[in-house]
């Protein structure tokens, strides 16, 4: 189970545990380093922040230099959140568009914290932004209050909407996309090359259900699509293991397509905590 609460849909109680629960164990800013941009170099004077020092140049040179950024005001965070009919599905706690809504609030909440400015964009059949990113007490709370009330339903189209939004992220900052992908990865390919073109940092939330990627079922089985409501007989026994084979060739696909845009990735099975992936990629980006 994701989380061991009585009510499977409250966002706000949900989101909150996992935040709390999270920072516990984080000995560090989630994103640091995303909000600055290096300009120049300075002569280090005492008093100065020893975490600007470059310790490159002192091993190359014996002087002390401080690092200077053109921009030092909150980072903006934009996440993107599918709202296609695809994530409306998995039991319980494992639904995927349940969890991409809980870490949607996690991310909005984290921010707020370090006085970033967090904003959320939907798409699905079509693309909205739903909040535009700004820094104040009331941003996680606008973002958990428009999560509560956003349903998934339909077809995903990445088009002229989408791209429309993404156009005015004109700022350099961070993009959290939060998909499983199942509905044309080729669009969502050429999103994460454009994002990469307007400078942002891309992070990528693969959501899967752990009935999509396990596929526990046997004997006769109906399939139907859940954003075009088209049904097949297939028999689950036989097609188990050609299913699977498919699904982790897909991921591998979407993991190197991230990586050919310099997106970070990271799979998330929505049976497991919502904390754990987030210590998963910190994890991750501490060895790069």
């Amino acid at each position: 189970m994701l989380l061991d609460v009585p009510h499977i849909d409250d966002l706000p109680l949900l989101s909150r545990i996992v935040v709390e629960g999270f920072l516990d164990g984080l000995h560090r800013s989630p994103f640091l380093g995303y909000t600055s941009e290096f300009a120049s170099y300075r002569p280090y004077v005492p008093g100065d922040n020893l975490r600007h020092l470059d310790w490159k140049v002192w091993a190359r040179t014996d002087a002390l230099y401080i690092r200077q950024f053109e921009d030092d005001t909150n980072l903006r965070c934009h996440v993107l959140l599918d709202t296609s009919g695809s994530m409306d599905f998995g039991a319980g706690h494992s639904n995927k568009f349940l969890s991409g809504r809980i870490l949607a609030a996690v991310l909005a909440q984290l921010m707020v914290r370090q006085r970033d400015a967090p904003g959320l964009a939907l798409f699905g059949p079509d693309a909205r932004m739903a909040l535009p990113s700004r820094a104040s007490r009331e941003a996680a709370m606008e973002v958990l209050s428009l999560l509560s009330g956003t349903a998934a339903g339909g077809e995903t189209r990445v088009g002229a909407g989408l791209e429309g939004i993404v156009q005015t992220f004109v700022r350099r900052g961070l993009v959290v996309l939060i998909s499983d992908f199942l509905s044309g990865e080729e669009d969502l390919f050429r999103l994460l090359r454009r994002l990469q073109g307007l400078n942002q940092e891309v992070l990528v939330f693969h959501l899967l259900a752990p009935e999509e990627l396990d596929f526990p079922v046997e004997g006769d089985l109906i399939m139907k699509d859940a954003e075009t409501g088209e049904e097949r007989v297939v028999d689950a026994t036989a097609f188990g293991p050609v299913y699977r084979a498919r699904m982790a060739a897909f991921c591998e696909r979407v993991r190197e397509g991230c990586l050919r845009s310099e997106a970070d990735y990271q799979r998330v099975r929505t049976d497991e905590p919502i904390g754990l992936a987030l210590s998963r990629y910190l994890e991750k980006r501490a060895t790069l």
